[in-house]
């Protein structure tokens, strides 16, 4: 780029901005240049010389004085030095590799070197067309004026090698000069065919939203990929780009661009064909396709069918195949009716699990399942557990069977027989349901169920007692969280309401069980090293008394779901025997600093809980501890070790509490 002062007025000098396709990995987001995918092989490490291996020899370490990117005229300008600097420092070799030296000055100054142009492109790729940088490698202190030479018997100088002193620390001075930022005068497409009005002025809208802004390339580059993804979102599936011309104005400091297109033939759904299916029945995945015959070919609803067709876990392959090119003479009609075929490879149906856990209140644990994902050929799954602690024995059948009657409903079935044998109560009994399940949204999950349950009770003082009852259990799940075991970001909320009506140790009940929990997460920091979680649960019963609703029914808190510092139930009030009374209602909190250091992490936290016998009133002793906790986020989610202490614990209540799981907390 010539200088400012010898530049011909008015000229308008063409250029291809392959420079900006080079460096479009380039952002004005420093994470981006360090891990824009181009970067490794655009900017790639040192290679040996003569076969030498640089990082075979101790390192020459070096100091980087950069010059030309410091305080500007304005705070604008300061600001703008101050991210061009860390733009370059993510860039260049000089700055990524300081703490890997060369051996020896002549490999440093031909590291230094290979940066200038990286420097220029770099610059090129904000705007900065006429940027200039230039690379010093200092090594050697010259002798002191003072000194006089060595002279020979005829008078000539003598070199002194005494006479120049090496620097212990090279110095890599780096000056940059950016010169002017152009502008982006005008971004344009071309068409080599001709296509419907509406979709060319769709395009050229998407292509200059950045016109009037800095010239950058990836500005560029991205207003040229929102047109080729409008192209596959618009029956032209086999749109090509061609290859961008740029002219600049240096008298203005301006650049246009103009990219040309092929848009190819305008391209519409034909026969679908299915191939590689064996248990999976044809009818059951011809639910997921999406389109009409006829209608102009999308790639991202291809896109989103094959997401869906995988998310089912019934194949370890799904692919939607469009021909690789059109057919030959398409551009007599302009047109072209693509066969479409989807090809699968089925996964095994079957799994087994077993998985253990430990804790101070219920004990070693073990938990077994069993699952079938496609009992009847349409993706119906059963699924067995088998939970077993000190505590507690549950056997559980699930069904569920996916898209019944429309794609976001499931139908579902269930039963379950338990055993309990806890502080406050004992109880063997079952129960059974079915229901819907339907996905409102990405986000959000509404269930709606008939239930019922038959349980015989032998409470702490020794009565038995049996209960009959029938409910409509209602739960609506909202998951904005970017992770179902280790979430770092989001909101999660979970409501159930459960209207229950029966019998009672041969009364009639009638009483109402709600349950509120919310948690949200905050990520301090880029990499989600550090994340802040909170916790928070309301659970109501509507009745007169606790001691009118099944044991099993009433509410309980602490363990490891709940406050940790306390044993299962015992944040509750305590009889005269020191047996935790069932309650109507709770009120937990809690909140978890959550450090990560590469596969382990640190889980400070603080968990507190309150029961209630009305709503808002009748309180019992708040409780509450801290704890801290140790994480190894294996492949399958993390493993969790917490260890919680009660603060003024009662007589009954451990020193502490120690718990062993899979996942977080919550």
């Amino acid at each position: 780029m010539p200088e400012r002062c010898s530049r011909i007025p008015l000229a308008r000098v063409a250029i291809f901005l392959a420079l900006m396709a080079s460096v479009s990995g380039c952002s004005s987001v420093p994470s981006a240049v360090r891990n824009a995918p181009g970067l490794n092989m655009l900017f790639g490490d040192d290679k040996p010389v003569f076969g030498i291996d640089p990082t075979e020899e101790a390192g020459l370490d070096y100091e980087i004085e950069t010059r030309g990117l410091g305080v500007g005229d304005t705070p604008d300008e300061t600001a703008e030095n101050k991210r061009i600097q860390t733009i370059l420092e993510g860039a260049t070799r000089l700055y990524r590799l300081q703490d890997k030296p060369p051996p020896n000055i002549a490999l440093l100054k031909r590291r230094a070197s290979s940066d200038v142009d990286i420097i220029e492109r770099a610059l090129k790729s904000e705007g900065y067309y006429e940027g200039e940088a230039t690379i010093t490698v200092i090594s050697e202190k010259a002798a002191s004026p003072e000194t006089a030479p060595s002279l020979d018997d005829n008078g000539e100088i003598i070199e002194d090698v005494e006479s120049v002193e090496t620097l212990d620390t090279p110095i890599v001075k780096v000056s940059v000069r950016k010169g002017p930022r152009y502008a982006l005068a005008r971004q344009l497409a071309t068409f080599a065919t001709p296509i419907d009005p509406l979709l060319e002025q769709t395009i050229q809208d998407a292509v200059s939203v950045n016109v009037g802004g800095p010239a950058q390339g990836r500005a560029v580059v991205d207003a040229e990929v929102a047109a080729s993804r409008i192209f596959g979102t618009s029956g032209y599936p086999y749109a090509k780009k061609g290859t961008r011309r740029a002219e600049a104005n240096f008298d203005f400091d301006t650049i246009d661009i103009r990219t040309p297109y092929a848009p190819g033939p305008l391209t519409t759904y034909g026969d679908v064909t299915f191939e590689g299916l064996e248990t999976v029945e044809q009818k059951y995945v011809k639910s997921f396709v999406t389109w009409q015959r006829g209608a102009p070919i999308s790639r991202k609803e291809i896109a989103d069918v094959q997401r869906e067709l995988s998310a089912t876990r019934l194949f370890d392959a799904v692919s939607i195949v469009l021909p690789e090119e059109p057919p030959e003479g398409w551009e007599q009609t302009g047109r072209f009716t693509a066969p479409v075929k989807i090809v699968f490879e089925e996964s095994k149906h079957r799994k087994a699990t077993v998985g253990l856990s430990y804790s101070t209140t219920t004990g070693p644990g073990g938990v077994a399942t069993w699952e079938h994902r496609n009992l009847f050929g349409q993706n119906e799954t059963l699924l067995a557990v088998l939970d077993i602690s000190l505590e507690e024995q549950r056997a559980r059948l699930d069904y569920r069977k996916p898209r019944w009657q429309k794609p976001e409903r499931d139908l579902l079935a269930g039963f379950e027989v338990f055993h309990e044998d806890t502080e406050a109560f004992e109880s063997f009994g079952a129960t059974g349901s079915v229901g819907i399940e339907e996905r409102l949204s990405d986000q959000l999950t509404v269930t709606a169920s008939l239930a019922g349950e038959a349980v015989q009770i032998r409470e702490s003082d020794g009565r038995k007692r049996d209960s009959y009852l029938l409910g409509l259990p209602f739960t609506a799940v909202y998951d904005g969280t970017d992770d179902l075991l280790n979430p770092t970001e989001g909101v999660r909320i979970t409501a159930l309401a459960t209207p229950w009506v029966g019998s009672f140790d041969e009364e009639v009940t009638v009483f109402g069980e709600t349950d509120l929990e919310a948690s949200t997460y905050i990520s301090l920091d880029r990499d989600a090293n550090y994340i802040f979680a909170v916790r928070g649960r309301i659970a109501q019963i509507f009745a007169d008394d606790a001691d009118n609703i099944p044991a099993n029914r009433r509410v309980f808190a602490g363990g490891g779901g709940s406050v940790r510092a306390y044993a299962e139930q015992f944040v509750n009030d305590l009889d005269e025997d020191g047996v935790p009374d069932g309650a109507l209602g709770v009120y937990e909190g809690s909140i978890e600093m959550r450090m990560r250091f590469g596969n382990f992490g640190v889980v400070p936290f603080v968990d507190a809980g309150i029961v209630s016998n009305e709503f808002f009133s009748d309180y019992g002793t708040l409780r509450w501890g801290p704890g801290l906790g140790l994480r190894y986020f294996s492949p399958v989610g993390p493993i969790r070790l917490d260890v919680a202490v009660p603060i003024d614990p009662r007589d009954e209540d451990d020193n502490f509490q120690f718990y062993l799981s899979i996942g977080q907390a919550f």
